[in-house]
């Protein structure tokens, strides 16, 4: 009735004192009376109206109101104030979304993926990548990837996009990239000294992969020898200087390749005499092993009529006995119980094969 009658002042006193909070809010919002609606909200602290007008206050006083949802801290749960940013148009609305998210991620220490994906979308939009990378770098556990993957690639970021690929470990995909887009092969050898450190033995293939590509395209692009002879330096042996030869032309001069060429033959050259040392011991060894067996065929043991069983001490000419190479001697009966824990399981069915023989 006091609205009706124009009473305005009376109408919000006694709404106030009856506690229609929500009723004074729209008021002050009807009015456009923006920092009396916000500073309502704040003394009455109730998150659930937060929740409701923030989207308004964010459109016309979205510095104030950042400021405010600030002072609440963790009282406020942030996944339900995203609407409010979601539909920020304007520069200063986007710069205070950003701030208050990045308020929720890194003050409050949130870890809710979409907390953490909404702001990728935010920072994303921001001229400098190194803020890009840095927040990539400190929240890369809580963003999805594929996600992140598609907006730095939108945006046409693509240090990020080998940043990510190489958190993937998606390693070729982030050196073509760093070569093709970027066209800086500083990149491309940092993701490949990071795959050399991170990935195991039976992935070198791959890692010489990498640096394989890395040396064609300063071949192709750059054409700078001592920058080809650079790139091998850093593939630590993984690289050799015949793997490039193939790259250039029939027609390029070698005289600066000469120093790497010698080496690599010096190289090879070690390695024949050690393969040849090799092979002399493996010959040796095996006619000693041949020896050894053609031995083995004509040694004979005399047993004498005082030896007893190793085992059971009954005397050996008394009944069966076997005598081995290593000159135990066991009774008959003796090495059959015993042979399960002499022999391996196919040597024991030969051996019981053997004694019904005899």
């Amino acid at each position: 009735m006091m609205a009706s009658y124009g009473d305005t002042s009376d109408m919000i006193y006694f709404a106030d004192l009856m506690e229609d909070i929500e009723k004074v809010i729209m008021h002050h919002i009807h009015d456009q009376q923006y920092t009396s609606a916000l500073d309502t909200l704040r003394k009455r602290r109730s998150p659930e109206l937060f929740y409701k007008y923030t989207p308004t206050l964010m459109k016309y006083i979205p510095r104030n109101t950042v400021e405010v949802l600030e002072q609440f801290g963790r009282s406020l749960d942030p996944k339900r104030l995203l609407p409010s940013f979601i539909h920020c148009k304007t520069l200063d609305q986007k710069e205070q979304a950003l701030r208050y998210l990045q308020f929720v991620v890194f003050s409050t220490k949130c870890k809710d993926e979409a907390i953490h994906n909404f702001l990728l979308s935010l920072v994303v939009q921001q001229d400098d990548e190194g803020l890009l990378l840095d927040f990539l770098d400190k929240t890369d556990a809580n963003v999805d990837r594929k996600y992140a993957l598609r907006l730095c690639s939108e945006h046409r970021k693509w240090k990020a996009c080998c940043y990510i690929y190489t958190k993937m470990g998606l390693y070729e995909e982030a050196v073509k990239l760093a070569l093709t887009k970027l066209g800086n092969v500083h990149e491309a050898e940092k993701t490949a000294v990071e795959a050399q450190s991170y990935c195991s033995l039976e992935q070198q293939e791959m890692i010489k992969k990498l640096w394989l590509m890395i040396a064609r395209h300063v071949v192709e692009e750059e054409k700078d020898i001592k920058r080809v002879m650079d790139v091998i330096n850093r593939a630590e042996e993984v690289l050799k200087i015949e793997d490039i030869l193939p790259f250039f032309n029939d027609f390029f001069y070698i005289d600066d390749f000469k120093d790497a060429i010698c080496k690599s033959l010096e190289i090879y050259n070690q390695n024949i005499n050690q393969l040849n040392d090799d092979m002399k011991d493996a010959t040796d060894s095996a006619e000693r092993i041949h020896n050894d067996i053609s031995n083995l065929k004509r040694k004979n043991c005399v047993v004498e009529s005082s030896k007893n069983c190793y085992l059971c001490d009954i005397p050996l000419l008394t009944r069966s006995f076997y005598v081995f190479p290593c000159s135990h001697m066991f009774t008959l009966p003796v090495s059959l119980r015993k042979s399960p824990g002499i022999f391996p399981r196919g040597r024991q069915r030969k051996f019981l094969k053997f004694t019904k023989c005899y």
